[in-house]
């Protein structure tokens, strides 16, 4: 598995140069960024996307390349049965990927003021609690039910859920579950992880911002690692892994 903390405004010129050389984005990864209108969005999209292709490239071998995302029934993006799963999160200038070989998911968030209620924040932190382990909250202050919701995020990702079909499971979608208590919303949300066999782990992040990975089928979860920002460090990146394949302007992939 390999998790990337990925600085888009500095790691972006290097990002362009290698695409420049070596093409890995598809047509749809272009067309896909150019619908955003702000300038500055529309390179940090496409750094993200480079970004993605390669530590996808570092797992799969370069015939990844340009290959168009197909989607599943739900909606999730892929590149076949045999390639490996992978999930993107980006939040301003910041992006968080994973690529594993069994179902993933990540999620990134600043931190930020939230509109939520009481009640509303008080499930979330029973989720995380479940998904994971307690978290702390006064009562007061976001970072507690930033760090759940990435937990929340993460899982419904790796699973293939999504949202809206997580919390029914866990009986937020119906009439009656505004009277769930904590302990109970925690128990289902432990249940419910452990029959899918999902991990779920906070990531050690820098001041500001926080993330979560969730893994299907083990518990093995590696550390974020931050992304390369120019072409030397590239060229270390791409000769440390056993499926290398040469990239134009030196180094290898893999």
């Amino acid at each position: 598995m390999e998790l990337w903390l990925v600085d888009l405004e500095a790691a972006a010129p290097a990002l362009e140069a290698l695409e420049r050389q070596v093409p890995r984005l598809s047509g749809e990864d272009r067309a896909r960024a150019e619908r955003l209108h702000d300038s500055s969005e529309r390179r940090q999209r496409l750094a993200a996307y480079t970004a993605l292709r390669i530590v996808i490239e570092r797992v799969a071998g370069a015939q990844v390349r340009q290959q168009a995302f197909m989607r599943s029934a739900d909606g999730r993006p892929h590149l076949g049965e045999a390639a490996p799963s992978f999930s993107l999160s980006h939040s301003g200038a910041m992006a968080l990927l994973g690529v594993a070989r069994s179902p993933i998911g990540v999620d990134l968030e600043a931190h930020r003021r939230l509109k939520m209620s009481s009640r509303r924040r008080q499930e979330l932190l029973a989720i995380g609690a479940g998904l994971a382990q307690s978290l702390a909250w006064d009562g007061t202050g976001e970072a507690p039910v930033l760090q759940a919701w990435c937990r929340l995020e993460a899982y419904a990702k790796a699973t293939g859920e999504g949202l809206a079909r997580v919390l029914a499971e866990l009986g937020l979608r119906q009439a009656s579950g505004r009277q769930l208590v904590a302990w109970k919303i925690e128990a289902a949300a432990r249940g419910l992880a452990g029959a899918r066999g999902v991990a779920v782990r906070d990531l050690q992040l820098p001041p500001g911002f926080y993330g979560a990975v969730a893994r299907c089928g083990g518990r093995s979860l590696a550390r974020v690692r931050h992304f390369p920002t120019d072409r030397a460090a590239f060229a270390r990146l791409f000769a440390d892994h056993p499926r290398a394949s040469r990239v134009a302007g030196g180094g290898r992939l893999r």
